[in-house]
């Protein structure tokens, strides 16, 4: 935008504004995240009536206020949702493909979780208890039943095609051991279909 030691004016910003206002999206951002402040630097032109973003810490609290006020709206939704959310989804599986594709590309994940850390899931879990994590599997027992119900088949078929083959020798016991890892990855082909 300008030499470090140099004042923006309100024209010379516009200008950079209305040209390219990506690029200086990220020039501020870079600076603001490097912890330099734009507008004390002169970068930004000083108006007292620009609007201001509201300050992380209230913008956070006002986020998780809402968020828990509106728990009962949360609920009614998720029993009342305005299309069929599972059939809406297939139907944007190409959406979704792309925008997977897209976050492969750009790294997401691994950006996503360098945020975060061990310390970070650790307080979580320990503010919610282990009663979250209890209650959860329970609220999901059906779903549980459900899947064990498409798995033991498949699994059993497993054990009688390993329990079919020869274990005189550590050769015989090696080759049962490869083809059990190799059945159950076809367990899982069979049960994604």
């Amino acid at each position: 935008m300008t030499n470090e030691n140099q004042k923006v004016s309100d024209e010379q910003y516009r200008a950079v504004a209305d040209t390219d206002p990506v690029q200086l999206f990220n020039t501020l951002a870079d600076l603001r995240m490097a912890g330099v402040d734009p507008k004390a630097e002169g970068l930004v032109p000083h108006n007292p009536v620009t609007k201001k973003v509201k300050s992380s810490d209230r913008w956070a609290r006002q986020l998780v206020e809402g968020a828990m006020a509106s728990s009962g709206k949360w609920l009614e939704g998720v029993q009342n949702p305005s299309r069929d959310p599972v059939a809406a989804a297939i139907e944007a599986d190409d959406k979704w493909k792309d925008k997977i594709t897209q976050a492969i590309k750009e790294d997401r994940r691994k950006k996503g979780l360098a945020k975060t850390s061990h310390a970070d899931i650790v307080k979580v879990a320990t503010a919610l208890g282990a009663g979250v994590y209890s209650s959860g599997v329970d609220a999901r027992k059906e779903k549980i039943q459900k899947v064990v119900n498409e798995l033991q088949p498949l699994v059993q078929s497993v054990s009688d095609s390993i329990q079919g083959m020869s274990d005189k020798t550590d050769a015989d016991r090696e080759k049962r051991l490869l083809a059990a890892r190799k059945l159950m990855i076809e367990v899982g082909k069979k049960r994604r279909g």
